[in-house]
């Protein structure tokens, strides 16, 4: 898979791509979170529209450098929800969805800014990582969201297993993208999202 080449340029937009992906599905997922019984993300202070709150150091380096990546997980305390895996579920899902919504609106942003400037450049690269965090946040790894769809799918035994090793999710992820596994499997998605992204901004 090939890599983004570090110029300054690139990671300038890239970081700030980040931000614009990072702090609105987070906080979406925080802010029901709360509503729906669980005040650990307020405790947490994951309540913010301060982006660097939401920021993952390896995520955010992954998407620059690979182009895509995570970000830091809203905490999320499945035993204070008032419905507890209906509402987990719930949650999980608004990740992927906010992302879906978030590509869509870059997307239309940057077919209407002149091209190749430097806020086309933002956009076009924020809907790029939108599109491909929504699809990545699926796979049925902790701690994306698509390990808390499963485990609210799960029987109690066995989301109580998932959910309790969660905490080391992030090292696994960090161990997959040191031996390539996730740079090789993402590759054919973010050859297509390229193009897709490509296609609709023109």
């Amino acid at each position: 898979m090939r890599m983004v080449a570090p110029t300054l340029s690139n990671i300038l937009t890239g970081f700030l791509a980040v931000l614009i992906v990072a702090m609105p599905r987070e906080y979406v997922k925080g802010i029901a979170a709360y509503r729906l019984g669980d005040p650990t993300p307020k405790q947490a202070g994951r309540l913010s529209l301060n982006p660097f709150v939401h920021l993952d150091p390896v995520g955010t380096i992954s998407f620059i450098l690979f182009e895509f990546g995570w970000s830091r997980p809203v905490p999320v305390r499945y035993w204070k929800l008032k419905n507890k895996k209906k509402d987990l579920l719930k949650i999980s899902i608004l990740g992927p969805l906010t992302s879906f919504l978030l590509f869509f609106l870059c997307g239309f942003i940057a077919s209407k800014l002149p091209e190749r400037s430097f806020w086309w450049f933002l956009m076009v690269k924020a809907a790029k990582y939108n599109l491909t965090y929504a699809l990545f946040s699926l796979f049925p790894i902790p701690p994306l969201d698509g390990s808390r769809i499963l485990a609210s799918l799960l029987p109690d035994r066995y989301m109580e297993w998932l959910i309790k090793y969660e905490v080391y999710g992030i090292l696994f992820m960090i161990a997959l993208l040191v031996l390539w596994i996730i740079p090789l499997v993402m590759n054919p998605f973010v050859t297509f999202i390229d193009d897709f992204v490509q296609m609709i901004v023109r």
